[in-house]
């Protein structure tokens, strides 16, 4: 029997990602998987808790929308890892050596007070990156309501958060669910510029 053809383009499209070292992401709804690669290799796993696209819109003028085509190659537009990547200065300066002339710390002029390195922020548990589909990558603890009632009580608290001008319209996003370690250890993977291969239908 003939493989089916998303297989093999999923499979196609995979090889390309392979045949160079950098590391890649591969996300297959139909195992609730999530697989850090490169080369081919699975170099670690992040179980999914659930995966679903998700519209946050008000709800009045509401349209779902269509699901993106599978399989394809999404690749990080913008991330949130980039505003907080932060650049550590030097703990202390300390003048070059003259030439032929060996530098002494004893006889070193003073710098003034030493500077204290910035503490690497904790990576949050829950973040969106925005793809280059237009939709954003969700990355969460659990999914939204998804329930005809769960989704009208969130629409209404919803409304009341835009009578009091703190509503907020999302693009639409496909939500993963994981565990808080699991969010914060590939925070710093959902970079600007990281492919991530879905090979299977949502």
């Amino acid at each position: 029997m003939a493989p089916e053809p998303a297989r093999v383009a999923a499979l196609q499209m995979e090889a390309s990602l392979a045949s160079k070292p950098d590391v890649y992401l591969l996300l297959d709804p139909e195992r609730r998987v999530l697989e850090i690669k490169a080369r081919g290799t699975i170099l670690d796993s992040v179980p999914l808790a659930g995966i679903e696209v998700i519209s946050q819109q008000p709800i009045l003028g509401r349209r779902l929308p269509s699901h993106p085509p599978i399989p394809a190659i999404w690749t990080v537009e913008d991330s949130s890892f980039d505003a907080s990547r932060t650049v550590e200065a030097p703990t202390d300066l300390k003048p070059a050596p003259k030439k032929d002339q060996d530098y002494d710390e004893d006889t070193a002029p003073d710098t003034g007070p030493t500077a204290t390195p910035t503490p690497t922020p904790e990576a949050p548990t829950s973040y969106r990156s925005r793809l280059d589909n237009g939709w954003d990558l969700w990355v969460t603890d659990q999914l939204p309501p998804q329930t005809r009632w769960q989704t009208l009580l969130a629409a209404v608290r919803d409304g009341w958060r835009r009578l009091r001008g703190r509503g907020q319209n999302h693009i639409p996003a496909i939500t993963l669910a994981m565990t808080d370690a699991d969010a914060q250890r590939i925070h710093h993977l959902l970079r600007t510029g990281m492919p991530i291969l879905v090979a299977d239908e949502m």
